[in-house]
């Protein structure tokens, strides 16, 4: 990402659902000219892509065959390449324990099928903002201001890293 691009790259989001219609109706929401959108139809295949192709936003339903969004969730949380990417369950199990579990597993927000289509393009569009500024934080924290060049803190993560895989190796 470079810091100083005065247009950024589109937010790239993951839509994960098992339904198609769900799939072609979130993807005719959010527009492709303003997001780059990548589908999974299961769980497992979500994980994979998450890990692979590291999205900016992830919409998630919960109620998938193979596992569902509660356990997806639960799993890119641990995983360190994909815990810092923000999940909202977009499902159509709606009680306020529901609600509340989403939250527990670390999504950011979560919406009610049947969904407002202007309520999701908002919230998908805070979300990923939301996103780019932390990255853009993250950055420039481990970066000197004056000559760009990697800083003290971003020394010692790399050096906790490589212990960590020294130890390991």
């Amino acid at each position: 990402m470079n810091i100083f691009s005065p247009t950024p790259a589109p937010a790239k989001v993951l839509i994960v659902d098992d339904e198609p219609i769900n799939i072609k109706v979130l993807n005719a929401v959010l527009g492709e000219e303003d997001y780059e959108i990548m589908v999974a139809i299961g769980g497992e295949q979500a994980l994979k892509l998450a890990a692979s192709a590291s999205p900016d936003l992830i919409l998630l339903d919960i109620l998938m065959p193979d596992i569902d969004g509660h356990e997806v969730c639960r799993r890119l949380k641990m995983g360190p390449e994909t815990k810092n990417i923000p999940v909202i369950f977009i499902t159509a199990m709606s009680s306020s324990a529901d609600e509340t579990k989403g939250f527990e597993l670390g999504a950011v927000d979560y919406i009610a099928k049947p969904f407002n289509p202007s309520v999701v393009k908002a919230r998908v569009r805070t979300h990923a903002r939301l996103k780019l500024q932390s990255d853009l934080l993250e950055n420039l924290a481990s970066l000197d201001g004056l000559t760009g060049i990697p800083n003290r803190r971003a020394f010692d993560k790399v050096r906790e890293r490589e212990s960590g895989r020294s130890q390991r190796a």
